[in-house]
């Protein structure tokens, strides 16, 4: 998988192709650290565009693609040589893309912890255990058998205290085969056209 960027931010990559190539390792660690939570102080950004001759407005911008790059890599899990395809594909100098490619495999790590805590956060599945239940009969119900589902569900949730959980559900047949149709409903809705079409433009939103 590569990353699609837009025309905005190509023009950004754009902008830093511009520059000289010996202040790229500068540039790539300041979007690093704006993205890592160790933002550089607005003094040191100007300072940085003044003696690069350019707008403050434009370097910021340069920075913010820069860091955007590196949490959507980290968030899809990209190898170092996919990034670097993704820049290329992009246009951008060698000597950036290799700055780039290097400083993400350095970093990879922090990276992808800081994709996690930009991400959003909710429960997940972790095992599920059942039991069937039958009852064979009662005063009422003679000859009778009616089965019964009892599942332990184990929940990983990172928002909780207690990080896993557990979830008891007890239901009748029928009900279980609703909830695993309707679960079935939304896997096959998932393969559908306009879905992918959205996963792709979310995709390009970053």
């Amino acid at each position: 998988m590569l990353l699609v960027f837009s025309d905005h931010e190509k023009s950004s990559f754009a902008f830093l192709s511009s520059i000289p190539d010996q202040v790229y390792p500068d540039v790539i660690k300041i979007a690093l650290s704006n993205l890592l939570g160790t933002k550089e102080n607005t003094k040191v950004i100007n300072s940085a565009a003044a003696k690069l001759k350019v707008e403050v407005k434009s370097l910021i911008s340069a920075l913010d693609t820069l860091s955007a790059c590196f949490l959507n890599s980290a968030k899809r899990s990209l190898s170092p040589d996919d990034v670097t395809a993704s820049l290329t594909s992009a246009g951008v100098s060698e000597s950036l893309v290799a700055g780039v490619t290097e400083c993400y495999r350095d970093n990879r790590e922090l990276l992808l912890n800081a994709a996690r805590l930009n991400s959003i956060q909710v429960p997940e599945y972790k095992s599920l255990e059942w039991r069937l239940e039958c009852q064979v009969g009662s005063r009422s119900l003679h000859n009778t058998v009616i089965p019964n589902v009892l599942t332990k569900w184990t929940i990983t949730d990172p928002a909780a205290e207690d990080k896993v959980t557990e979830r008891y559900l007890d239901c009748d047949v029928n009900t279980l085969h609703h909830i695993a149709d309707s679960l079935r409903s939304a896997q096959q809705e998932l393969d559908t056209f306009h879905v992918r079409k959205i996963c792709r433009n979310m995709d390009k939103m970053g």
